[in-house]
């Protein structure tokens, strides 16, 4: 059942906005959104020229770039979202914002987007796993990446976000001449559920998709991280994201030098802590 849209004050990134939703994300993020990823897209998007955030959602993320940036383009596919993620960057008072009503993907066309009512951040595209309990469709437009950065006439990319539960694959297969001609920096969400459940992809074949496509490729947990071009370490990123949650971020690159910051900001290495991992996976349970 749909809620009434709520207001609450949110800290993005050390700055307190007004946030508008009608869904139970507001309730999850609370007072502060997200402080891990604030603190790394800080660290690797700071002083970018140009952010595109793919699956912006109602704008939290957006409204951090817009912060880090000069400017940002912000894509949302729903229409229904789309309408809070405007209010929501309206009343951030940031101008340097251009919300794209579009989703990315690896071809162009018209697709169904699922999801909860409860929760406008879970939605997804599949043509292979639909849910109709408790849930909504939308019919939204998806076009390729490359597409889109010729008719917006984009001449430099730094940093891109993608969180698209699952469909991140996608989105980098229709983004293939951007990636050559830019290289940017990229965080994209690692979830084993989204990938298996909605676009039938393995954790192994996703890796080795990413492998192929990334010189640097390196899974985030908390301020540690592994690189999966090594063997061992992609192993244990396995396990432990298909097991207990870890690792629910993964940063591609092209340039070292690019990730100087990050190098002396996030520590090489991983120590489990299964208590904490058990707490992780019981959250993401829930948000499910």
């Amino acid at each position: 059942m749909q809620q009434e849209p709520r207001r609450s004050i949110v800290e993005i990134g050390g700055k307190k906005y007004t946030i508008i939703s009608d869904d139970n994300y507001l309730k999850q993020i609370r007072k502060r959104f997200e402080p891990k990823m604030v603190e790394l897209f800080k660290t690797v998007a700071k002083d970018s020229e140009v952010i595109l955030d793919i699956g912006a959602n109602i704008g939290c993320t957006a409204i951090l770039f817009g912060e880090l940036a000069k400017q940002v383009y912000a894509f949302e596919p729903s229409q229904s979202t789309c309408y809070f993620l405007e209010k929501n960057v309206s009343h951030s008072g940031l101008k340097n914002i251009t919300i794209q009503n579009i989703g990315l993907g690896a071809e162009a066309g018209e697709f169904t987007l699922t999801f909860s009512p409860a929760n406008r951040s879970g939605g997804f595209v599949s043509n292979q796993t639909q849910i109709n309990t408790g849930h909504v469709t939308e019919t939204i437009t998806i076009c390729k990446l490359d597409q889109v950065i010729q008719s917006l006439n984009i001449s430099k990319i730094d940093f891109i976000k993608i969180d698209v539960e699952g469909f991140e694959g996608q989105v980098l297969r229709g983004a293939t001449q951007t990636l050559l001609t830019y290289q940017p920096v990229i965080v994209l969400e690692l979830n084993h559920w989204c990938l298996n459940a909605f676009q039938r992809t393995s954790i192994p074949d996703f890796f080795d998709f990413l492998r192929s496509t990334f010189p640097i490729l390196l899974a985030i947990d908390d301020s540690n991280y592994l690189n999966l071009h090594n063997e061992d370490e992609s192993y244990t990123v396995m396990y432990y994201h298909i097991l207990q949650g870890n690792f629910p971020n993964l940063l591609a690159a092209f340039d070292e030098s690019k990730l100087e910051q990050f190098r002396k900001s996030y520590q090489h290495g991983f120590a489990p802590n299964g208590f904490r991992s058990y707490l992780r996976s019981i959250k993401r349970k829930i948000r499910l």
